[in-house]
């Protein structure tokens, strides 16, 4: 018994003769009927008598087509998970960054592809850096996006942007009238801060206090998106990454850049002990595509 043969068997029962089964086929008529032999030899008993010049399957017959029918169906059903696999059209994805990226920015940059993938589960998680490096090493995510390198032997590290922080006004603050902003400037204004374990403060407070300026802050916040929330409504000042805030219109706020310049980067975490999924190799670029807009490397002559 062999798979030619129960499909020699399925195309009789469903065309109803042996030379419409050898059409869909493709193959000769005795073909068919030298399969349909050795199946029958195979089962032990008939598989269709001839009544009134037609093939009619016999009642174990009838019974053994629901049986081959399901068989086909699982294997078919195999053939398109494999299909929608290698189009990245189903299967899992994790990714963990900070929320910066991951409140507003990676939702705009990953929704195209999402949208279009409808049986892609996807889930996007928000933590400090430290906390999604630990998880990428402990396989529980497929990639991560941290603003600190990170060295595990069970880790691969792949520097993707590399940016300069920005200082957000309020649209007619007297500081948004110039080109550009420096930190002497910012001395005593009232600056909206992120809470002080966050990682990208630990590089501004450096920044400050490199160049002997001391930083007012005056409200502290969990999230980027609320810092730009509070400079809109003129409440202070604040610096930020360039990828935060971009809903809001010039007439809300500005973006001035900050000299000398606060360089940050992004890495791209991902666990190698086991090789990543279509699917996540494809997010994986598209995210590379999307920071890629604001890499400073890139506009390097």
């Amino acid at each position: 018994m062999n798979v030619r043969q129960l499909e020699a068997f399925q195309a009789t029962i469903e065309t109803g003769s042996v030379s419409r089964a050898a059409q869909r086929l493709n193959v000769s008529q005795p073909a068919v009927s030298k399969l349909l032999r050795a199946f029958s030899e195979s089962c032990g008993f008939p598989l269709f008598i001839r009544s009134g010049g037609r093939l009619v399957p016999t009642q174990e017959a009838r019974q053994l087509a629901g049986e081959v029918d399901r068989m086909f169906s699982g294997t078919e059903r195999v053939a398109r998970l494999a299909k929608a696999l290698k189009n990245r059209e189903w299967g899992e994805v994790s990714i963990a960054a900070p929320a910066a990226l991951a409140t507003r920015y990676l939702a705009h940059a990953l929704s195209p592809f999402l949208k279009s993938q409808p049986d892609l589960h996807f889930t996007l998680k928000s933590h400090h850096s430290p906390r999604i490096a630990e998880l990428v090493a402990a396989q529980q995510i497929d990639i991560g996006l941290s603003v600190v390198p990170f060295e595990h032997p069970q880790v691969d590290t792949e520097l993707i942007m590399s940016f300069d922080m920005v200082c957000i006004l309020p649209t007619g603050h007297p500081l948004a009238r110039k080109n550009a902003v420096s930190f002497e400037d910012l001395r005593n204004e009232p600056f909206i801060s992120l809470a002080r374990d966050d990682c990208s403060l630990m590089t501004i407070d450096s920044a400050f206090r490199a160049h002997g300026v001391q930083k007012r802050t005056t409200i502290e916040v969990p999230l980027s998106e609320t810092i730009c929330g509070f400079v809109a409504n003129g409440v202070g000042i604040s610096v930020v990454p360039p990828f935060v805030g971009l809903d809001y219109r010039e007439s809300q706020l500005v973006r001035r850049p900050l000299l000398p310049a606060t360089p940050m980067q992004v890495w791209m975490l991902t666990p190698n002990a086991r090789p990543p999924s279509l699917a996540a190799q494809k997010l994986a670029d598209l995210i590379r595509q999307a920071l890629g807009a604001f890499d400073q490397r890139c506009t390097v002559n």
